[in-house]
């Protein structure tokens, strides 16, 4: 779940190092990185970050990915 990934990076002070990949339509491949450092609240079903002097709200369903490094930690699964 993304929100239990999210918590346990913030509360181990991990998440500032991690990146998460969003479904974003109109982006490049339909896909936008947020990088942890951007991340300023987590919640049960989104979170925010800022994005220059913007806070921008992302429910969690949109998430398709979270990495720490090269290596991922989360992925959305395909249904079906």
């Amino acid at each position: 779940m993304v929100f239990n990934t999210l918590n346990r990076l913030r509360w181990t002070g991990k998440l500032a190092s991690s990146a998460v990949t969003i479904l974003h339509r109109g982006a490049r491949d339909n896909k936008k990185t947020i990088y942890g450092n951007q991340i300023t609240l987590v919640k049960k079903r989104y979170f925010y970050y800022t994005d220059g002097c913007r806070e921008i709200h992302i429910p969690n369903h949109r998430v398709l990915e979270i990495r720490m490094e090269e290596e991922i930690i989360w992925k959305k699964t395909e249904k079906g």
